[in-house]
C-alpha cells in the first residue's frame, strides 16, 4: 500500500493539565481546558468529560465569567512597603524628602518581599503581568518567579550627568540584562531611564542606541509635570517628547509614562513613531500632576494608549479595574463627552492594547493564547443584577470581584486564597520594623 495516498491522522490533542469547569466566556457557558501554559480548547461545558484525575486539575467555574488577564504597564512594585508612608505631598518633595531616603535603606532582599507583597495584591485583583521599574533587579526577578506572575523589568537608571556614574550604570546595566537570561520567559528585561530630569542626553542616547541593538523595549517617565516640561524647553529648547526623539529614545519600543502634559506636536510624534503611552490616572491626581492625559486625542492620532497604577507610594494600590474606572472618567470629564473610553474599550487597554505593547500572546480568550485568565465571582453583590459585565467591572466592583487567578496555565489564587499569602505579609512586617523603626 502506498501511504504517499492516505491522510495523514490528525495530531492528538494535547493531554489537559488543567481544566476550568463550567465558566462564562464571552457570555457562553465554557470548559477552557489548558495543556501546560496555552490554552488547548474553548468548548461547550462537558459533565461527561473523562479527566485523568492524576495529571489534570479541575478548578470549578461555575457561576463565574472568564476573562484575559489584566496586565499592569507601569508600577514600582516595592513599593508596596510604601503605601500610605508618604502623601499629600508634590512631587519633587515627596521624591526627596521621603521616598529616596526611604529607597536609601533597601536591601535586594527588601525588595524581593516588596514586590512579592505587590504580586499577592495584584493576584488578588485579576492582575497576571506587570511592568516594573525599581531598583534591585533581582529581587523584584525572583519575586515575580516565585509569584507565578509574569513581567517585563527594568533596573533604574540614573546617572544624575555624571559621567563616571553613567560609565558604572551603562556596565551595571549590561551585566543586569546578560543575568536576565537564566530567568523562566515569564521575566523579560526592559531598559529603565528614569526620567529626562535624571538622566543625561548621553546616557539617554546610550539607552537609545544599547535598545535598538538588543530589541529590548524602553520605559521612560515623560511630561508628567508642567515643570518637567519648562525646565526641559530652558535646558534644550524642546518639550520632553521631542527632545527624547532628538537622543533616539522615542521609537515603537519606547513607553512613554504619564505623558500628562502634551501638546498637538508631541501627540503626532508619538504617533509617528510608534511609540505607546502609560496613563496612571490616580497617581496623576494624587500627585497634582496637572492634566488630564489627552486619551481621546491620542487614540484618535493612532497612539497605543495602556494603563498602569504607578507604585503604591503615590496610588496607593495596585487594583486595575480601580484604575479603569478614573481612566473612563477622566476621559469623559476632559472631553464633556460621555461616549469617550466606554467600559470595553476600557478593558482592552489592559488586555489586547497591553499584550502589543509588550509583545505576550495573551490579552485574549482563545485557543493557543498564553493561559493567563481571571474568574469573576459574578455573584458579587457589586455585580448584580448583571445588566452589562464590563460596565460593572469598570465603574462598579473592582477587583475584589475577582475569584481565581490564573497565569501561565498555573493558579496562582483559588476561590480567594493565596497559599502564601500570611507568611508574606509577617515577613515585610519584619522588615519595615527594621526599615521605619517602629
Amino acid at each position: 500500500m502506498d501511504d504517499r495516498h492516505v491522510a495523514p491522522r490528525p495530531a492528538d490533542p494535547p493531554t489537559p493539565t488543567l481544566i476550568v469547569r463550567d465558566t462564562r466566556v464571552g457570555g457562553v457557558p465554557a470548559d477552557i481546558v489548558i495543556a501546560g501554559n496555552r490554552i488547548a480548547a474553548i468548548e461547550p461545558p462537558d459533565p461527561e468529560r473523562a479527566i485523568d484525575a492524576a495529571r489534570t486539575r479541575v478548578v470549578d467555574g461555575r457561576g463565574t465569567a472568564a476573562l484575559p488577564g489584566l496586565m499592569n504597564a507601569h508600577t514600582h512594585s516595592a513599593m508596596a512597603m510604601m503605601r500610605s508612608y508618604a502623601d499629600d505631598m508634590p512631587l519633587m518633595p515627596w521624591l526627596r524628602e521621603k521616598i529616596w531616603p526611604f529607597e536609601a535603606h533597601l536591601t535586594e532582599d527588601d525588595v524581593y518581599w516588596g514586590t512579592r507583597l505587590a504580586c499577592v495584591e495584584m493576584i488578588r485583583t485579576g492582575t497576571t503581568f506587570f511592568n516594573d521599574m525599581y531598583w534591585f533587579f533581582h529581587g523584584t526577578a525572583r519575586a515575580t518567579v516565585d509569584s507565578g506572575m509574569r513581567a517585563v523589568l527594568s533596573p533604574a537608571f540614573i546617572d544624575l550627568g555624571d559621567p563616571e556614574r553613567l560609565r558604572r550604570e551603562a556596565e551595571a546595566t549590561l551585566r543586569t540584562l546578560d543575568e536576565a537570561r537564566a530567568y523562566p520567559d515569564r521575566v523579560a528585561f526592559a531598559f529603565g531611564p528614569h526620567a529626562i530630569y535624571t538622566v543625561s542626553e548621553a546616557g539617554l542616547r546610550w539607552v537609545a542606541e544599547q535598545a535598538a541593538a538588543r530589541g529590548c523595549l524602553v520605559n521612560v517617565h515623560t511630561a508628567e509635570t508642567a515643570g518637567e516640561v519648562d525646565d526641559c524647553v530652558r535646558a534644550h529648547g524642546l518639550r520632553p517628547v521631542a527632545y527624547l526623539d532628538r537622543v533616539g529614545v522615542l521609537s515603537e519600543r519606547c513607553l512613554a509614562i504619564h505623558a500628562v502634559h502634551l501638546d498637538d506636536a508631541d501627540i503626532a510624534l508619538l504617533a509617528a513613531r510608534g511609540a505607546h503611552v502609560v496613563h496612571n490616572p490616580v497617581s496623576n491626581l494624587k500627585l497634582a500632576s496637572g492634566g488630564p492625559m489627552r486619551y481621546r486625542d491620542l487614540r484618535a492620532a493612532g497612539v497605543n494608549v495602556l494603563v498602569g497604577t504607578d507604585g503604591c507610594a503615590s496610588n496607593n494600590n495596585l487594583d486595575l479595574f480601580e484604575e479603569l474606572k478614573f481612566a473612563a472618567l477622566m476621559a469623559k470629564h476632559a472631553t464633556g463627552d460621555p461616549t469617550t473610553l466606554p467600559a470595553d474599550e476600557a478593558l482592552d487597554l489592559v488586555t489586547t492594547h497591553a499584550a502589543r505593547a509588550f509583545g505576550i500572546d495573551a490579552g485574549a480568550l482563545a485557543p493557543g493564547k498564553l493561559a493567563d485568565l481571571i474568574l469573576i465571582d459574578l455573584g458579587h453583590v457589586m455585580l448584580f443584577p448583571g445588566h452589562h459585565l464590563a460596565a460593572d467591572l469598570v465603574y462598579s466592583a473592582h477587583g475584589r470581584a475577582v475569584r481565581t487567578t490564573i497565569c501561565d496555565g498555573r493558579v496562582l489564587m483559588a476561590d480567594g486564597v493565596i497559599d502564601d499569602e500570611a507568611e508574606i505579609r509577617a515577613e515585610v512586617g519584619a522588615r519595615l520594623a527594621r526599615l521605619t523603626g517602629r
